[in-house]
Order: structure tokens, then sequence, then C-alpha cells
């Protein structure tokens, strides 16, 4: 989980199959900033991508974070370029709660995973007529959510692979938690604050 600095990533690569990590398009300067929310950065995506050794043979959750009308056929354009030469386009996922333009990353032969709201016992209810709809029309690879909404959604689209994150979640009695969030069938990924990897 919000792996942004390259001097984790070797460490990190012993354990983990793969990194999430979040991503604004910067239009004055036609690339992706690696960053969380407002927070400057200096680091580029590209930057990013070749750091990582052996890029071909890792997973990368890309959390796009302003993903809109403005960037969307830029940053198609641009993120395609980047992955074709790192030969990495099948081992990417694009993330977005937008997911009318994520479905636009589908048609360029990227997997997109579409962040769902959290559950909540009133808005949820209203929230999952336009969810399905939005899945049935845009066909998403995977649907992801905090681990706390995981049981709402998996019972309401059990057919649905399932990217979840932990976060905060870095004590003991944490990991008995997520080993029961990895037993659920649709579960595929599980994002952790945890430096190892306990469930190998």
């Amino acid at each position: 989980h919000r792996v942004l600095d390259t001097n984790n990533i070797d460490d990190l690569y012993k354990e983990f199959k793969g990194f999430e990590l979040d991503v604004y398009f910067n239009i004055e300067e036609d690339c992706f900033d690696v960053k969380h929310h407002g927070d400057r950065s200096d680091l580029k995506l590209s930057e990013y991508f070749k750091a990582i050794e052996d890029c071909d043979s890792i997973k990368l959750w890309i959390d796009f974070k302003n993903l809109n009308l403005e960037n969307t056929d830029i940053s198609i354009r641009l993120l395609s370029n980047l992955c074709a030469k790192y030969d990495i386009k099948s081992d990417v996922i694009v993330e977005s709660k937008q997911i009318h333009l994520l479905s636009k990353f589908k048609k360029a032969g990227f997997y997109i995973s579409y962040w769902l709201p959290s559950f909540h016992y009133l808005k949820s209810i209203f929230n999952i007529f336009q969810i399905k709809n939005n899945l049935i029309e845009f066909k998403p690879d995977v649907i992801s959510m905090p681990y706390s909404s995981v049981s709402f959604y998996s019972k309401k689209f059990p057919n649905y692979p399932i990217h979840c994150w932990t976060n905060g979640m870095v004590g003991e009695d944490d990991k008995l938690k997520i080993e029961n969030l990895s037993k659920i069938q649709s579960v595929r990924i599980i994002l952790t604050d945890f430096k190892k990897n306990f469930l190998k």
C-alpha cells in the first residue's frame, strides 16, 4: 500500500508480488506525478518505472487520483507509451472512482479497477443500483474498496473479483483479520501496511 518512494522498492520486492502507488496527472508538464493528495512530488512515474530493477516481474496497482475529462485521453496515451517501453501493460491495473472515464483505459487494453464508495448502511442501499448498472455497462475487471466494505460488496456482487486495502492495520490482532479476508473467494488482492508478507 502506497509505495511512493523508490528507496523502499528493493526491500518490499522480496516480500510482495506488487505495489500500489498514487499518481496525479500533471497537465502542465505532460507527465504523471507520483504522490498522495496535494503533497509536492519530485518523482515522475517514468522515473518510478525506471527505478524498478525487474519492472516486468512485478504487479502495479495505479490509483489515478485526478482522472477527469480534460486529462483522460492524454493520460491513456502517456501511460500506454510508458508501459510499452517496459513491456508491463499486462501487469498494471488502473484504479479510479470515475468509471465512465476509466472505461476508456479498458478500451485501450488496460486492466481497470472500479473504486466503489465505502459501505454506509443507508447510502449503499441507494448506491447499489447505480453501481450495478455501471458494472453491466462498463465491465471493469475488478472492484476495489476498503476492507470494511468487503463483506457487503462480496455478497452483492459474488462473481466480481475484489481488491481491497487495510490501511492502518499493523497490529498483531490485525493479522488474523487480514488472513480471514484472504480466505474470501472473491478477494484477489489485499493492500497492507505491513512490511513483511505473513501470508506467504
